[in-house]
């Protein structure tokens, strides 16, 4: 089977969250699997540059084909991502579409509705109208992908949380799957030594309490910042990402680094004693179960899909709702009784392992795609 999937970042952008991440792992995997595995994407990269990246490249046998964006500063301010060229849907059996309201996807959900091929549309939460520009999106989807929910063949949603907005956008609950996102295993297989990040950053001997994705409005910084007023037991606050939309919290204790790749993204990772999330409609959330690959135990907000997987696991503490005391006392907890912490940990290992590892997964999207394809 052929499948090409549709995502406007795929690495090495890792600026755009999680997407880039969930389709690399899930392409690889499928790859193993035996499919024929293509990605149509941009050279998206972040605010100031553009991926380094030939127009065509063998990604460990997947086939990725990365069409210039006529515009880096409008893909990154406002999501606009206008490609230069189409996509190639030459000998495709089925097109995976992830993410909602860019150009790709719509291109791509044209012209496999015009060569009758089947579509499987994999939102991760974007299919909502959250956070910004709220009246532009409207207006996107009454021109553009507002089709896709209802025309898609098949809709994958990656947590109950995601099966809910689904079926309130009116997509027929026959067409609703629910799979969950693949974690990129091999990434932490060799991580480097605890103390790696604290050394090179110059941050003492105290706990580090770690945020890690991008810095928009509802990822809930700011709480995180106000949680850290005054102090809380000497830890200091390390947020690694870049912020769209907002300005940086300001707050005591709090080290911003920017955008945190490869090495440097797994060595925060690794020498977190918490970790928190205090994301709001956040559907999945790969980062709090990223560093249970680490070590770290996580915080997470209770009102969405990252909470009911953490919740599943036992692995962390889930808020009731959006108080900073609440959070700051989650945290405390966590730093001080480093037993239960560590037991945490040990069980969000399995349940990754159980649930999220990316030949398991791959192998539920192909009983989709077959489904899509007879």
């Amino acid at each position: 089977m052929r499948v090409l999937h549709v995502t406007p970042c795929f690495p090495p952008t890792w600026a755009y969250g999680g997407i880039p991440r969930v389709v690399h792992a899930l392409a690889l995997a499928q790859v193993r699997a035996g499919l024929d595995v293509r990605v149509w994407t941009t050279d998206a990269f972040d605010a100031d540059r553009r991926a380094d990246v030939p127009a065509r490249r063998d990604e460990r046998g997947v086939d990725v084909r990365v069409s210039r964006l006529w515009s880096n500063r409008l893909a990154w301010r406002h999501q606009l991502y206008l490609p230069a060229g189409g996509p190639p849907l030459a000998e495709v059996d089925v097109v995976h579409l992830h993410g909602h309201r860019n150009l790709l996807n719509w291109a791509a959900y044209r012209g496999a509705q015009r060569a009758g091929l089947p579509v499987v549309w994999t939102p991760n939460g974007t299919a909502p109208r959250l956070e910004r520009k709220q009246g532009l999106k409207a207006a996107w989807d009454l021109l553009f992908d507002g089709k896709v929910p209802a025309g898609a063949d098949h809709a994958v949603a990656v947590s109950k949380a995601e099966v809910r907005q689904l079926l309130a956008l009116g997509v027929a609950a026959e067409r609703i799957h629910r799979i969950p996102n693949p974690l990129h295993l091999e990434e932490f297989a060799d991580l480097p030594p605890r103390g790696t990040f604290r050394r090179a950053r110059g941050l003492g001997d105290g706990p580090i309490v770690a945020y890690l994705g991008q810095i928009t409005p509802r990822k809930g910084v700011d709480r995180l910042v106000a949680a850290f007023a005054g102090g809380l037991d000497d830890a200091t606050l390390v947020v690694g990402g870049a912020a769209r939309g907002m300005r940086l919290p300001v707050g005591e204790h709090v080290v911003y680094t920017g955008t945190l790749e490869g090495p440097d993204r797994l060595s925060l990772l690794v020498d977190a004693d918490v970790l928190v999330y205090p994301s709001s409609d956040e559907v999945f959330g790969l980062v709090p179960l990223e560093g249970l690959l680490c070590g770290a135990p996580a915080v997470v907000s209770g009102d969405c899909g990252c909470g009911e997987l953490i919740g599943e696991a036992g692995a962390g503490l889930v808020t009731s709702g959006f108080g900073t005391d609440e959070l700051r006392a989650h945290i405390r907890v966590l730093l001080h009784d480093r037993d239960r912490a560590a037991k945490m940990v040990e069980r969000g290992r399995r349940y990754v392992e159980a649930h999220l590892h990316p030949d398991r997964v791959a192998a539920s999207y192909i009983g989709v795609y077959e489904a899509g394809a007879r």
